[in-house]
């Protein structure tokens, strides 16, 4: 199960994902982070992923659907702190070709 914390300050949401992204806490994610960025409407959202212990092809999709998410919203959206499965997976998906997106 996949938990979140939020931080916003001047202008930036800092979005603190931990423990394991699957099918089920992916759902739940979505519409958490969805809620803070339009209760927020942020210049610039940052999903760090340095607490994430597992994540699967839904942890992908998720991240995909935030970054279009955020287009709709005028949100910059970066990733942080991924560890190196992570980084892997997100390079073989092809995230790393988006300008948005640190990995």
């Amino acid at each position: 199960m996949a938990n979140v914390d939020f931080e916003f300050r001047q202008g930036r949401l800092n979005i603190y994902i931990s423990g394991e992204i699957d099918h089920h806490s992916a759902l739940t994610l979505k519409d958490t982070i969805d809620a803070q960025i339009l209760n927020c409407y942020p210049k610039i959202a940052v999903m760090n992923f340095a607490g994430v212990t597992f994540m699967d092809s839904s942890g992908i999709g998720l991240i995909f659907a935030r970054y279009k998410f955020c287009q709709n919203t005028g949100t910059s959206l970066y990733v942080e702190g991924v560890n190196r499965q992570t980084q892997k997976i997100l390079s073989l998906a092809g995230i790393k070709t988006i300008n948005e997106f640190t990995v």
